[in-house]
């Protein structure tokens, strides 16, 4: 697989698998970079509550959030750093409403707003964060985005289409530890594990040490990238709160010398 920015089919392959569709709006010469996007609320992206897996929400997040601040960036681009998002339910009918715009565009870092609705719903709210991405001066140069931007994913089959856990391959190590492989799909346009796969690891793991049906909320610091692999993801049960188990999760690459990828604290319900 190619990686860098120059291939316009790298790193799309997480995006393609959560259906997201995304656009631009108003003029891209005028104003903060705003983003407006929808995802289907597939079965195959839901928990076994039935609701939307916060690891979805997380991914979807980062994607829209994160593609925001890189067209703020130009001719940088980014990558995520810290990503936070709170539920407020996760029981929807679908389609998934994203949208996301840049709330500060510095030399150094861009910090863009996510809010997800539920548009099955009079769109009401599902979640609401933000993300700090770091710029960089990609070697090969910037995405040659269309501008206004326009992405369509292509549509998938749910009665084919794996489960997020299964896509993602996360495999148990222990009661409190899961692990996946870093395949050519889960890599980000940069060539290493996509920020919303490793928001996707942090929000099973969590639900894996516990016990718990759904994570509810997530503050998730990417630290390194995730370039070899196998990826492991270890949950600490740091207490009990009125609405769920408070956890910290580590994320390491094992192929890189055991380096810390991300660290994160959720609530699991």
């Amino acid at each position: 697989m190619k990686t860098g920015l120059d291939d316009p089919n790298a790193g799309r392959t997480i995006g393609r698998y959560l259906g997201f569709t995304m656009q631009e709006v108003g003029d891209p010469n005028v104003g903060p970079v705003h983003l407006v996007g929808t995802a289907p609320a597939s079965p195959y992206l839901r928990s076994d509550d039935g609701g939307i897996a916060m690891g979805a929400l997380l991914a979807l997040a980062d994607s829209i959030a994160g593609l925001c601040g890189g067209l703020a960036a130009l001719p940088g681009w980014v990558v995520s750093t810290n990503l936070m998002l709170r539920t407020v339910q996760r029981t929807l009918v679908g389609p998934i409403g994203l949208e996301s715009t840049v709330l500060r565009a510095g030399r150094n870092a861009t910090v863009t707003s996510v809010t997800i609705t539920d548009q099955g719903n009079g769109d009401t709210l599902v979640a609401d964060g933000a993300l700090t991405s770091a710029v960089l001066e990609p070697a090969g140069g910037a995405p040659a985005f269309p501008r206004p931007l326009h992405l369509v994913a292509p549509p998938l089959d749910p009665s084919a289409t794996p489960h997020l856990n299964e896509f993602l391959g996360t495999f148990p190590i222990d009661a409190m530890t899961l692990g996946l492989e870093i395949t050519d799909e889960l890599r980000n346009p940069w060539g290493i594990l996509h920020g919303g796969v490793t928001a996707a690891l942090i929000d099973s793991v969590g639900c894996h040490a516990t016990g718990g049906a759904a994570t509810t909320d997530c503050v998730a610091h990417f630290l390194a990238p995730g370039r070899i692999g196998p990826v492991t993801a270890a949950a600490t049960r740091l207490g009990r709160r009125p609405d769920g188990d408070l956890v910290r999760v580590e994320v390491r690459d094992q192929g890189t010398e055991n380096r810390l990828m991300a660290v994160a604290i959720t609530t699991v319900r």
